[in-house]
């Protein structure tokens, strides 16, 4: 089969369709990768990548082409700037390019424009369009305090609805997302299916030694969205108690705000921040760590969703401290592995992480629990067959 995926973001960026389109190329598909520039990580366009170097380039048998893009930096409008280049880009090279595929596939994160370039594919080339959602739109701008009434909402829900509808199949990572795209994106129903993200094996078991300290990690982009205040404000509450310690690896636009309400707080000798970390060095991290904890905000359907560091956090094998709603607690509950408080409620995350740092041992149980559900339901052969078979349904369906 002849599949040309269309995302903004590709290696050397992290993400996750980077090893999608290597499995599927090693599966015997012929793979074409239509992205952008590299700068998710630094906001910058690495030197190797300028003056219109490998903008054609194969990677582990994928033949990835590269369209300019204007550099994220930092910032609401150059973030736009962004954005809107690589529609523009992207658009133009899926018109002009060889129009032999049979899938398009849209990897699909924020914004939804960047499932335009597929749309375009699609009708040259008369194949079908699977579009993968993990960002549902327009609700994701409500992440960036964009009100439903305004003027940019409501063109958006008009253009979101319109893309949605243009696919094929949409690849749902989280159930609720099926609702709204039903109900408000008008997307039959039929055209929908589940399709959990997958996560690396990180089985760390009972690998940390004995310091007398439990540790408690979050990891992952820290925006606004991801409410990691409330970890900071659980942990006031918890100002008296002993032998805990919070570890935040990861960045994003509001770790200085979180740093700054720590100190607030004063509770910096509680908790450390470590900024941005490689994948190897965050894994040998997560080994000196007893639990997770995960948070999310409930802003509309943006709290619905079940973040992809559930999944890694579940691989892990250790037990997991939430304050969500939505899908992850669906999920965290139907496993057996943690303890739920209601989004933002740093009351009761703060009552959960007291009774763990003083139960230990009681609560190992849902470790084992995370790990056993992950292999039920969240490998990445599990999302690969899945991802496969959904595929070649749409290409003998063609």
């Amino acid at each position: 089969m002849k599949i040309l995926i269309v995302g903004q973001h590709y290696y050397p960026d992290n993400f996750k369709i980077n090893d999608i389109s290597l499995q599927l190329a090693a599966l015997g598909h012929s793979v074409t990768m239509l992205t952008g520039l590299p700068d998710y990580a630094t906001g910058k366009v690495p030197s190797g990548y300028k003056y219109f170097r490998r903008r054609t380039e194969t990677i582990n048998g994928v033949l990835v082409l590269r369209v300019p893009v204007i550099a994220r930096r930092k910032g609401k409008f150059m973030r736009m700037l962004n954005y809107a280049s690589f529609l523009v880009t992207s658009q133009l090279k899926a018109a002009t390019m060889s129009k032999d595929f049979d899938v398009a596939f849209s990897y699909q994160t924020s914004p939804i424009t960047m499932a335009r370039a597929a749309i375009t594919m699609k009708r040259r080339a008369k194949a079908k369009l699977f579009l993968y959602c993990l960002d549902l739109w327009p609700e994701s701008l409500k992440a960036w305090d964009i009100k439903e009434k305004s003027l940019l909402f409501r063109c958006m829900r008009k253009y979101s609805a319109k893309t949605y509808r243009q696919c094929d199949v949409v690849g749902i990572s989280s159930l609720p997302f099926k609702d709204y795209l039903v109900q408000n994106c008008g997307v039959s129903e039929s055209r929908i299916t589940y399709l959990p993200q997958h996560a690396e094996k990180m089985q760390l078991g009972k690998t940390k030694k004995n310091t007398g300290v439990i540790d408690l990690a979050f990891g992952g982009n820290i925006g606004s969205v991801q409410d990691v205040e409330c970890i900071i404000r659980a942990v006031s509450r918890l100002r008296t108690l002993s032998g805990f310690h919070v570890h935040i690896f990861g960045d994003g636009s509001r770790l200085a705000a979180c740093r700054a309400l720590a100190t607030k707080l004063n509770v910096d000798d509680k908790i450390t921040f470590y900024g941005r970390v490689d994948k190897h060095a965050l894994f040998e991290q997560y080994r000196k760590m007893d639990a997770f904890l995960l948070t999310l905000k409930q802003k509309g359907f943006i709290g619905m969703t079940a973040p992809t560091k559930l999944q890694e956090y579940m691989s892990a094998g250790k037990p997991i401290i939430a304050a969500i709603g939505g899908a992850a607690a669906d999920i965290i509950r139907e496993a057996d592995c943690g303890l739920v408080a209601p989004a933002s409620n740093d009351e009761l995350l703060a009552e959960n992480m007291a009774d763990f740092i003083e139960n230990t041992d009681k609560y190992r149980v849902l470790g084992e629990n995370a790990h056993r559900y992950y292999e039920q339901h969240f490998t990445k052969e599990i999302f690969m067959k899945r991802l496969n078979d959904i595929l070649q349904t749409m290409q003998s369906n063609g």
